[in-house]
């Protein structure tokens, strides 16, 4: 069964805590393909067929963050990051450090969090801004696979960010914890750019 036809039987219960979800894992209550989030101990489906788009965008920003930056730090692509103990998302991209195990990473360790939207792009500006903001993610990106954006988040104040800023494809973005790290989607978006 799935976790969604375990919660309509009533064997899941409808909110949980990371650890239930861990141990539902464990357990083999949980299949390790399912692809959900916890929010605040909701579990929120999250879309198991990605489009091309999406997969393309994250595949070309993976390569480039990987190519930018120091050994020393990792570039964790859908890794589970539990800001809480009932908080559990999986971004498209994320760096932080390589000493620090994912299971102890926390808001203010991530130097760069990345969503790719395609049709989440609501869900991702809505729900997860907040959320990120209250975990203290210093430095949040949304890219708009479609509109060919980057809604950067920066400046987290009291569960929001005070500094939200759009760039359009042809305007480079350059990371606020990772200087190294400077991205044009215009040049990502299509054949590998001169930048790789």
């Amino acid at each position: 069964m799935t976790i969604w036809q375990e919660i309509k039987a009533g064997t899941i219960p409808p909110r949980l805590t990371v650890a239930d979800i861990y141990a539902l894992t464990e357990a083999g209550l949980l299949a390790e393909n399912e692809h959900f989030e916890l929010i605040d101990g909701e579990i929120v489906p999250m879309g198991a067929a990605k489009s091309s788009d999406h997969e393309r965008v994250k595949q070309r920003l993976s390569h480039l963050l990987n190519l930018s930056l120091p050994r020393a730090l990792g570039v964790f692509v859908a890794a589970d990051i539990a800001f809480g103990p009932s908080d559990l998302h999986e971004p498209d991209l994320a760096v932080w450090p390589r000493v620090i195990p994912s299971q102890e990473v926390r808001g203010p360790d991530l130097l760069l969090v990345i969503e790719v939207a395609v049709s989440s792009i609501g869900y991702d500006l809505r729900v997860k801004a907040p959320r990120y903001a209250t975990f203290g993610v210093r430095d949040y990106w949304v890219v708009d696979a479609i509109r060919k954006t980057i809604r950067v988040h920066r400046a987290p104040v009291q569960g929001a960010y005070s500094d939200v800023e759009e760039y359009e494809a042809h305007e480079c973005v350059t990371a606020l914890l990772l200087p190294e790290v400077s991205v044009c989607l215009e040049e990502i978006d299509g054949p590998p750019a001169r930048r790789w």
